[in-house]
């Protein structure tokens, strides 16, 4: 049975990383992207399993009318992969209450209505799988201009704490706290000394996306059958 997987952030460095695992591993997936990429055009074309939606994920409204005119689509996913990312560099004594609201409206929000909508047919069917991306920053605080953004991460990280009951229905969820890989979000902040921060590595070198790729699928597939309510950190060694 193919298996549908319902992927936010769709075309980031990540997400396409992660949709290109789903597909070449068979399953059909359903991603949402804010704003598309060359790069996901073109897997969309290699893979006729890839359906696309684009949504902005800037309003919770935006979100919840998604939801309502896909809703027949949406149920499909037995998987959610939350890889939708905002970070928006802005110097602490810089930040606003509308940063702080932005960075959890993009970052969290989308998560928890995609999962407030499709769980209860997981545990109907009595399977499911959620996978929410956090970052290291979470565990070294930010940096000093990423604060909205680890402060969202780490509410992503609460996630799977409060949902362990449903683990007898046989829907595991976890959240994967990302290490430093080599993306575009990385390249926003041309004022970032990203050697330094490398330094610190103690593998000595970013992640690739399709590691942490390889690392979503695992969690959120058949291959994970007893997992769940966990923080699992990929960031080669921190």
């Amino acid at each position: 049975m193919t298996r549908q997987v319902l992927i936010t952030g769709a075309s980031s460095d990540i997400g396409l990383a992660v949709c290109r695992h789903y597909l070449s591993n068979e399953y059909s997936v359903l991603g949402l992207h804010n704003q598309g990429q060359p790069a996901l055009t073109r897997l969309a074309e290699e893979y006729s399993g890839l359906i696309l939606r684009q949504l902005n994920f800037e309003s919770p409204e935006n979100i919840e009318d998604f939801i309502q005119k896909e809703k027949d689509q949406l149920l499909a996913s037995e998987i959610i992969i939350h890889a939708a990312a905002l970070v928006d560099p802005v110097p602490f004594f810089d930040l606003t209450a509308d940063d702080l609201l932005r960075a959890f409206t993009i970052n969290v929000i989308p998560s928890l209505l995609f999962i407030r909508t499709l769980v209860p047919a997981m545990i109907d069917r009595e399977w499911g799988r959620i996978v929410n991306l956090s970052s290291i920053g979470v565990k070294f605080g930010g940096g000093s201009k990423t604060f909205c953004y680890s402060l969202s991460k780490h509410a992503l990280e609460f996630f799977p704490q409060d949902h362990k009951s449903w683990a007898a229905s046989n829907v595991l969820i976890n959240t994967l706290r990302v290490g430093v890989t080599d993306t575009r979000m990385h390249k926003v902040d041309p004022e970032k000394n990203m050697d330094q921060r490398v330094s610190m590595i103690p593998m000595g070198r970013m992640a690739t996306p399709d590691e942490i790729a390889e690392a979503v699928y695992w969690l959120g597939s058949e291959q994970n059958s007893f997992t769940t309510g966990q923080v699992i950190t990929v960031a080669g060694g921190e």
